[in-house]
């Protein structure tokens, strides 16, 4: 694929489990992000999730002095509650046609079963059902194929267990799905992460990262072509992960030359604190509020 550069692109964080210190920001559960990239004369607002609800979304969008009619574009990581909550409103607020770019098993049945039976995907009154939102302008595009939005901007489409690095084959999550009526293990094939080529080199965009962040750094650099990975930004699901899986996520990165990191939501403590460790000052905590500039 050729995906060009874009010439600049910043990335706001309308949503995360933390807002910060001493913060007018609104914090929730799971994650948003708005990249606003340019590419020659191509500008696009691209909408990645839309966290647990919209409200808090929309809030910090005016703090930031964002309008929601500009939205351009939605990406949706994968089908959780967390990361799909805030759809409906959202759409509400843009008013008029935008495509949502999402997995082709978005709509799936995925719960966890310990301690008791929870349901995972999209909250049909808050998410909304796909008939929904197709009423209120969004047309789904769904592939499990990568697809380029704009010059220098793509979706890294799926990233199979088969292709994953060995040591993130295993999702570190519980989760179950439901498949022609039978239960089967849920490996969150339908995830899928967001790449922005810079000039400094990829920018790798995670929901919950469940196929692994390490791998889908690679998935980026095989789509385009290119070998440097500058940032990874996002929820890396290492939350409920053993030390040695997070000490070999924290060394794999480095091992492709990763030089930012940018983790959140799901990462959890002792990830972040690591990653604290070993990338010093090139470690940084999300927040809701907070705006990094990808030059």
């Amino acid at each position: 694929m050729e995906v060009e550069k874009v010439d600049n692109a910043r990335v706001y964080v309308l949503a995360d489990d933390y807002a910060g210190y001493n913060s007018p920001f609104w914090a929730q559960h799971g994650v948003s992000f708005l990249i606003d990239a340019r590419s020659g004369e191509t500008r696009r607002r691209i909408l990645f999730d839309t966290a647990s609800y919209a409200e808090p979304i929309l809030f910090n969008m005016k703090l930031l002095r964002l309008d929601p009619s500009e939205i351009d574009a939605i990406v949706l990581s994968h089908s959780h509650f967390d990361h799909t909550g805030g759809l409906l409103g959202i759409i509400e607020e843009i008013k008029r046609e935008v495509p949502v770019f999402a997995h082709p098993e978005i709509f799936k049945v995925s719960f966890v079963m310990d301690p008791e039976f929870v349901y995972a995907g999209i909250p049909p009154l808050r998410g909304g059902t796909k008939e929904k939102i197709e009423e209120l302008g969004g047309i789904w595009v769904l592939s499990r194929d990568p697809i380029k939005i704009m010059p220098g901007v793509f979706t890294l489409g799926e990233v199979p267990v088969e292709e994953r690095v060995d040591f993130e084959k295993e999702t570190s999550v519980g989760l179950y799905k439901l498949e022609d009526g039978r239960i089967v293990k849920d490996d969150v094939n339908d995830e899928v992460g967001l790449a922005i080529n810079t000039r400094k080199g990829l920018v790798v965009v995670g929901g919950c990262s469940h196929p692994g962040i390490v791998s889908m750094a690679q998935k980026a650099r095989e789509i385009s072509g290119v070998e440097s990975v500058h940032a990874v930004v996002g929820g890396f699901h290492l939350i409920d992960a053993n030390e040695e899986r997070i000490q070999k996520t924290v060394v794999a990165l480095k091992g492709i030359g990763v030089k930012k990191v940018y983790a959140g939501h799901c990462t959890g403590l002792k990830a972040e604190a690591l990653f604290a460790s070993e990338f010093g000052e090139d470690f940084e905590k999300l927040h809701a509020g907070k705006v990094i500039e990808l030059l």
